[in-house]
């Protein structure tokens, strides 16, 4: 029997995606298992970002975005008829910048438990203070928490952000190039939590950064002119890669 980490929660199977006439990748298929961080690594536009925008179906607002083969998530298909709202809670993003509301940083995040029906104020402290203090950001925040978001370094808005996609408890949570606007001390607290939130949930992280990926990543893909050229171990993706490509990339002669 295998093990909850061995266990897929998504799996992708021969996935082509399209925007209008351009396809953007083509016939992907991999398993993310539980609780492990999957990176995928790969030059600009590569289509990282449009991957893993399709695993909570955000790719439906872009306009002639379509796609063929099998998304499933913990073993059920993800197709016309899921109920997208609830996906989302389900599976998390974190993008590139910080999306804030215009909200004190404690509404920033109670937010998800507000629309998860929480109203009773006892209840909202002890889940913000609970939240706040996972991403390590409540010792900095927890005088200020009645004031805007706008003060707080970029790095300080990142957290902030991951810390209100953990109020809805999600099994799986994306990263999109989450410290791509991040100086370098910043980007350390943000890799950190990554390898400690994989104790709770699930995580998907996408990367230009190399040895970012290296880093954080139990398993890696490369992907690479719109084909995910190798993926497996991160170990062995950076040690022993087995195909040239991968092997010229991840040693910066590619891309």
């Amino acid at each position: 029997m295998l093990s909850e980490k061995e266990q897929s929660i998504l799996s992708i199977r021969n996935l082509n995606i399209w925007y209008g006439d351009n396809q953007i990748l083509s016939s992907l298929s991999f398993d993310v298992q539980q609780k492990r961080v999957t990176a995928f690594i790969g030059p600009a536009n590569s289509g990282k970002s449009t991957l893993i925008r399709c695993l909570n179906r955000l790719n439906d607002f872009t306009p002639n975005f379509r796609f063929t083969g099998e998304i499933l998530f913990k073993g059920t298909l993800l197709g016309a008829s899921t109920d997208t709202t609830a996906l989302r809670k389900q599976i998390g993003m974190v993008f590139r910048k910080p999306t804030l509301f215009r909200h004190s940083i404690y509404e920033n995040v109670a937010y998800g438990a507000r629309i998860a029906g929480v109203n009773q104020s006892e209840h909202l402290d002890t889940i913000v203070e609970k939240n706040l203090r996972k991403t390590g950001l409540w010792d900095e925040v927890e005088d200020i928490l009645d004031e805007t978001p706008e003060q707080l370094s970029i790095g300080q808005q990142q957290l902030l952000c991951i810390a209100r996609a953990l109020v809805i408890e999600p099994e799986v949570l994306i990263f999109d190039e989450p410290c791509g606007e991040l100086d370098p001390i910043e980007t350390v607290k943000v890799e950190t939590l990554v390898r400690d939130l994989k104790n709770d949930c699930t995580l998907i992280f996408a990367t230009n950064k190399r040895r970012q990926a290296a880093r954080v990543s139990d398993m890696a893909g490369f992907l690479y002119g719109g084909e995910l050229i190798e993926f497996g171990a991160t170990e062995k993706i950076f040690t022993n890669p087995q195909d040239n490509r991968t092997e010229q990339y991840v040693t910066g002669r590619l891309g």
